[in-house]
């Protein structure tokens, strides 16, 4: 960096602002060869954090210019390193505030085009975007879009299907805002995203499902009906003691296997009774539902019958037994 250029930075971080167009021209200047030192990096990362409303010109650039130096000029290229991760959440995490936009997308676009990066940098833009959702106190269109892009990024949380890290934190992002007007997009985003999880937890081997369980082949489009891929699998939930671990009694979990194998066109898949405590105390079943959860529940209903079912028939007495 010039020193021209690192006078006029250090002048900018005494205003403690930048209009659009001065942004523009020391964006442009920095990078005028094309190449961008880590150094100059963080000069960027300075002069987005002085925008008080960034343009999308600016995002875009911004996002841009630190990905590729990321993934090309940084070795090994193409991966994010553990060092690359420190220093990137450094820049973002400065002085604990959240994430703006520009940053946010920056870590979303590097997820994506990245061949691999550590799975913490996936859990602080999910954690950021999470945050940025309850502060606001609803889901926009734009952070319900973001949330689908993190919940499905090649280089995101590393497995074939939603994690129950990411289930968690959707719960939690749930808990916060479920009853306020939130983007009608948002209910399908949680709903999908937890059944993709609790359904490949209870497959026996996902892996010979990997294209109907894919956490992209789930969240890519905006489709409510997840039923293709469900045809595809073994969602009975008829055999083993899955059913006895949330049921009152013999009797309630014989007939919820019952009513199960009843539903079900397929046999062969269970959930471990560790799973089936997670989802049930997540839920909330004797909790107010929101519209979210209701939308999970219906999901459930149309496209994993035989679980559905039985989860309602061995829950029809009053209270959940102390095990469950």
């Amino acid at each position: 960096m010039s020193e021209d250029l690192k006078a006029r930075m250090a002048q900018i971080a005494q205003l403690g602002q930048l209009s659009q167009s001065e942004a523009r021209l020391l964006l442009n200047e920095i990078y005028s060869d094309g190449i961008v030192s880590r150094e100059e990096a963080e000069a960027l990362f300075r002069l987005n954090s002085t925008l008080a409303a960034p343009g999308p010109d600016w995002t875009d650039r911004f996002v841009e210019i630190v990905k590729d130096f990321l993934l090309l000029q940084e070795a090994p290229a193409g991966w994010v390193t553990e060092e690359e991760t420190d220093w990137l959440i450094s820049q973002i995490g400065r002085d604990g505030h959240l994430p703006n936009d520009a940053e946010i997308d920056l870590m979303l676009s590097t997820l994506r085009y990245a061949d691999g990066a550590p799975v913490r940098l996936s859990h602080f833009c999910l954690d950021a975007i999470a945050n940025r959702i309850i502060e606001a106190g609803f889901a926009d269109d734009e952070m319900t879009e973001r949330m689908r892009r993190i919940l499905h990024a090649p280089a995101g949380d590393g497995s074939i299907s939603i994690s129950r890290h990411e289930a968690n934190v959707l719960f939690r992002t749930n808990d916060a805002i479920g009853h306020a007007l939130n983007s009608k997009s948002w209910e399908n985003v949680f709903a999908k995203a937890v059944l993709n999880h609790l359904v490949s937890a209870a497959h026996p081997d996902p892996q010979t499902e990997e294209g109907a369980l894919t956490r992209e082949a789930w969240l890519r489009d905006t489709d409510v009906s997840v039923g293709g891929f469900l045809g595809r699998m073994s969602n009975a939930f008829i055999s083993g003691k899955w059913f006895d671990r949330v049921s009152y009694s013999e009797e309630s979990a014989a007939r919820a296997r019952y009513y199960a194998a009843n539903e079900a066109r397929r046999t062969g898949a269970k959930i471990t009774g560790e799973e089936s405590q997670w989802f049930l105390k997540r839920l909330g079943w004797d909790k107010s539902i929101t519209p979210a959860e209701r939308r999970l529940v219906n999901l459930m209903k149309e496209d994993v019958p035989a679980f559905a079912r039985g989860l309602s028939e061995a829950l029809r007495e009053d209270g959940l037994r102390d095990s469950a």
